[in-house]
């Protein structure tokens, strides 16, 4: 069928010419199709010439175009600095969680002294940096990367207070050769905070970002105390769940479960098909993932302190007090 149809088209054309003579030497004209060629093409002529006069049907849609990082994030900016362009989204707590007035309230009683009633010996060194922080010169840190080691980083959500308002600031490479830019960015507030909190950060955002500094010639020398809310999470809940990561304290403490959330795994493979396609439906769903972290951190760091290492269920109940319903 294949054959045929492109032969097909041809056909009238090549019949047309056997009208036309070639002559030999001699003087004899001689058809340039035969009589017996001409008989067998005859039928798959006349249906050539009936096909070309029916109307041509519309052109089916294509693929849709790639969505465009604006669309998908009206609240975004490009900011430049001296190594060139980042894409910044922006966006205040109250906009995206149901509860982030009492969430940020309790954020910001979790630096005041004495807010973390712990037994000596039980979370109080994790926890002492708070008492010498300021919670407008703290952040929350989380990061997303396109693999292991080595490999670049292309998303940072920190979030921080602005006054009474909590603000999650997503700094986004949109390639890799933004990824100078973006650590730039990076350093820039880096420098204006005091203390930096992250889930795991010690040994895997904190040094990965200087990894990444260190190989585009960056300055990369914190002056921040880093509060890893992993290690006083292991202590308080290590005997109560079947492991200590954020998705299962998430879980635990606030009762949410992502259903609809991105595969951890399938992040990198995502970020490099939206570098070739620049579709911007790729990676919605990573800055999506990344918030939630920001906010599950923040619901933690409050389960801690106020639940002040006690053995029982107040953390639980701490946390559903405030825990809202993000994406409200």
């Amino acid at each position: 069928m294949r054959a045929r149809g492109l032969v097909t088209p041809l056909v009238p054309a090549l019949l047309d010419a056997a009208a036309l003579r070639l002559y030999t030497d001699a003087g004899e004209a001689v058809p340039m199709v035969s009589e017996e060629l001409r008989r067998r093409l005859s039928p798959l002529a006349r249906a050539a010439r009936r096909s070309a006069a029916l109307p041509v049907s519309p052109a089916s849609p294509g693929p849709l175009s790639p969505a465009d990082l604006g669309e998908c994030f009206p609240e975004s900016s490009v900011s430049r600095n001296e190594c060139g362009e980042v894409f910044i989204c922006q966006a205040s707590l109250r906009q995206i969680h149901s509860g982030a007035q009492q969430l940020t309230a309790c954020y910001r009683a979790a630096f005041l002294p004495g807010a973390s009633e712990v037994d000596a010996g039980a979370l109080t060194p994790y926890l002492e940096p708070l008492h010498s922080a300021d919670d407008q010169t703290a952040a929350l840190i989380d990061t997303e990367t396109a693999g292991l080691h080595g490999r670049p980083l292309f998303l940072i959500g920190l979030a921080r207070c602005r006054g009474d308002d909590m603000v999650l600031t997503q700094y986004f490479a949109r390639s890799y050769a933004e990824e100078r830019a973006l650590l730039s960015q990076l350093a820039s507030v880096l420098g204006e905070l005091t203390l930096l909190i992250s889930f795991n950060g010690k040994a895997f955002d904190w040094p990965f970002v200087r990894d990444r500094m260190v190989y585009h010639r960056l300055c990369c020398e914190p002056s921040f105390a880093h509060l890893d809310l992993l290690h006083p999470s292991r202590r308080r809940w290590r005997s109560h769940l079947p492991n200590c990561k954020l998705r299962t304290l998430e879980q635990y403490l606030s009762g949410r479960y992502r259903s609809d959330d991105i595969p951890g795994d399938e992040i990198p493979q995502r970020y490099h098909d939206f570098v070739r396609t620049q579709d911007a439906r790729l990676i919605a769903p990573i800055f999506h993932h990344n918030r939630m972290d920001l906010i599950a951190m923040m619901e933690l760091l409050v389960a801690l302190v106020e639940d002040g290492g006690r053995r029982g269920s107040s953390s639980q109940a701490s946390v559903r007090r405030v825990r809202g319903k993000p994406g409200e």
